[in-house]
């Protein structure tokens, strides 16, 4: 790579960390306990935003893809992903993880004004130890919880059903549940021999699907199995369309018509649907550039003056444009296509 477009990608990086996205808060403690911590991802917005709970599986950490982050976030939906017991291996364990979530829970309430969190809109989700630790407060009847979303749901608690049934905390009130399991059914039969073999066991979601069909609102749930089938094993894959189908985010803040300092440049409209105008003062020849949230280049254009850019090819999501003049001068921006 030339030293002229590493330049590029360290001013894109520069750019994209100080004008689009808000603060994020690392490792804040919810409780005195020094497992007790969360990580806070906020969506920039001009009201308080949706958030998406993260719970990691067994040995995991807080840390999560910097793309589902992104795309969540360009999305209007803030993020805590928070921690409790690293592993959990006995019912004393998951007793400990229930109480921590109550506690990290009625801690981002007592918090949401700093973070600018909306508290009537919760997604609740996480991965096999999280969704173990996450299922209790979820299921409980709350208008505010508006969807979990689960990759191998509850593996191991079947055993003991006067210490926990899981189907007993789902009333006719529940919301709704996205499951997304890596294998197929049954794969918890198999011999531990057999490569298949895995104790996240579809079967165990289905056990809730067949509660909520039993109380008549199956339609509030949806499972998918066999991940390892396909090209694409990313577990958030169906997050943000799952949030955005129970939850509607107000538009992200910041995502007005443009108008730079003397005028020279206009951007509208701003949020775009299908086109999108650039207007410079100057009578020099301009190039804009565009951008997805990964840094690609999705669109570009030259022009002097004006120009409206057909932007029907593109999905929803924020964008950012960077102007080039003959003589140099760079500027950058963002936008927000609905």
């Amino acid at each position: 790579m030339g030293k002229s477009k590493i330049f590029f990608l360290f001013l894109f990086n520069v750019y994209m960390t100080d004008f689009v996205f808000a603060q994020d808060y690392p490792h804040v403690q919810y409780g005195p306990l020094l497992r007790q911590y969360l990580d806070i991802y906020i969506a920039p917005s001009a009201c308080p935003t949706p958030v998406y709970f993260d719970a990691h599986g067994n040995g995991g950490t807080t840390s999560m893809p910097s793309s589902i982050v992104d795309s969540l976030k360009s999305h209007g939906i803030s993020i805590v992903a928070w921690e409790s017991l690293t592993t959990i291996s006995s019912q004393t364990d998951m007793q400990t993880g229930w109480a921590d979530a109550e506690l990290m829970f009625s801690w981002v309430k007592a918090h949401a004004a700093t973070y600018n969190f909306d508290t009537t809109n919760f997604i609740i989700g996480g991965s096999s130890r999280g969704t173990i630790l996450s299922w209790k407060y979820g299921q409980r009847p709350n208008p505010n919880n508006k969807g979990l979303y689960m990759y191998n749901a509850l593996p191991l608690v079947w055993g003991d059903s006067t210490f926990w049934w899981p189907p007993n905390d789902v009333k006719v009130t529940a919301p709704p549940i996205f499951f997304l399991y890596l294998k197929a059914p049954g794969c918890s039969t198999l011999p531990t021999s057999d490569p298949n073999f895995n104790i996240h066991d579809p079967n165990n979601g289905y056990k809730i699907m067949a509660k909520y069909n039993s109380l008549g609102i199956g339609n509030r749930a949806t499972l998918i199995h066999s991940l390892d089938t396909t090209n694409n094993l990313d577990k958030y894959q169906f997050l943000v369309d799952f949030a955005l189908s129970v939850i509607t985010p107000c538009p992200t803040t910041g995502f007005n018509s443009i108008i730079d300092d003397n005028s020279r440049l206009k951007v509208f409209p701003n949020p775009f649907s299908n086109q999108l105008t650039f207007t410079l003062s100057d009578n020099e020849q301009t190039t804009v550039s565009l951008y997805d949230i990964l840094g690609l280049q999705v669109l570009q254009q030259t022009f002097t003056n004006s120009t409206t850019i057909n932007t029907d090819q593109l999905g929803e999501g924020i964008y950012f444009y960077q102007l080039r003049e003959d003589k140099g001068t760079i500027k950058n921006g963002k936008v927000l296509k609905k």
